[in-house]
């Protein structure tokens, strides 16, 4: 899972433009002084917190500092305003709430919160990029609001990578705006972000790149396998938002697989591939995975650039599952 955040820390630093940064074709020095700071200790230490709120599901309590999915929105609140608070309040650190009607998986309307920090740019801040996780977590129902959900693997390790970005990003300075985003709501349909993405449409704010880290802490029962050093990127061909008009452009060009998401992913194995020697980045050509989604496809709908990490071993006993 480190390996996995040491790659986004490459990508960040290069898509946003640092501001002491050089030419995109020589290694940067300060991506490897970033890459060396991210903390293994740090990670596993948010991830432990996370599970032990003993359920994170979107329908779960949101007063109980102890249980629920409102401790962990809450202690997720506490630690990026402690991040902001040691880089000298270089970022704004939000808690952005809205009301989610009934829906399918949502029995009843209830209140949903992103917890958002947003480091502003310096040379170009209408320019934005957005790193999120899912800190809600589910059993075998996506409504058992009371059953233990410790959601480790999903989605504790993303929402950790995001911490542990924010933490280390916000030493430094980049010409772009970036977002770390820990957003509910996931497991009943990406609302947390699906809200963040309308917001943006609205508020005609620039994403240039989203990136969700959903799944990403590796597997334990595949201790042998050839893909312990590499983390799946999905990236969608053919724009979700295409007109008849670009499809007949597509068509006449053969450009099914030059969108601007898949583009992002193979930058994002380029700069995996000049810092990270031992990981390699998979990038898989389509949305998500048979069946499945995440938080980058509600950008990806409207427009914007967006991809998905994913480990490169799924096991699916650990997921969505009933704890035995």
């Amino acid at each position: 899972m480190k390996l996995t955040i040491l790659s986004l820390a490459g990508v960040f630093v290069f898509a946003t433009g640092i501001a002491f940064g050089q030419p995109a074709a020589k290694p940067d020095p300060e991506i490897a002084r970033m890459i060396k700071d991210v903390s293994a200790k740090n990670i596993e230490g948010t991830i432990r917190k996370l599970v032990s709120f003993g359920t994170r599901n979107t329908l779960s309590e949101q007063d109980n500092p102890a249980r629920g999915v409102g401790a962990a929105r809450d202690w997720l609140f506490a630690e990026m305003q402690k991040i902001n608070s040691d880089c000298g309040n270089c970022m704004t650190v939000e808690k952005q709430s809205f009301v989610q009607p009934k829906a399918n998986r949502i029995p009843e309307p209830v209140t949903l919160t992103n917890v958002v920090a947003t480091l502003k740019g310096t040379t170009d801040p209408g320019r934005y990029y957005v790193v999120s996780g899912h800190y809600d977590s589910m059993c075998g129902s996506p409504t058992d609001a009371k059953c233990d959900a410790p959601g480790a693997n999903d989605d504790a390790s993303g929402t950790a990578t995001v911490v542990e970005l924010a933490r280390v990003m916000s030493k430094r300075k980049f010409d772009a705006t970036i977002v770390f985003m820990c957003v509910p709501g996931e497991e009943q349909g990406l609302l947390g972000a699906t809200n963040y993405a309308k917001e943006a449409v609205e508020k005609k704010i620039d994403i240039d790149g989203m990136f969700t880290n959903d799944i990403v802490g590796g597997v334990t029962s595949m201790k042998d396998s050839p893909n312990r050093n590499r983390v799946r990127v999905f990236s969608e061909g053919i724009p979700s938002n295409e007109t008849e008009q670009q499809a007949a452009i597509r068509r006449s060009v053969g450009g099914e697989n030059d969108s601007q998401s898949r583009q992002l992913a193979r930058f994002i194995k380029e700069q995996a591939d000049r810092y990270l020697k031992t990981f390699k980045v998979w990038m898989i050509y389509r949305r998500d995975r048979y069946g499945r989604g995440g938080d980058h496809i509600p950008f990806v709908e409207r427009g914007f650039s967006g991809v998905r990490f994913t480990e490169a071993d799924e096991d699916y006993t650990h997921q969505h599952q009933n704890v035995r």
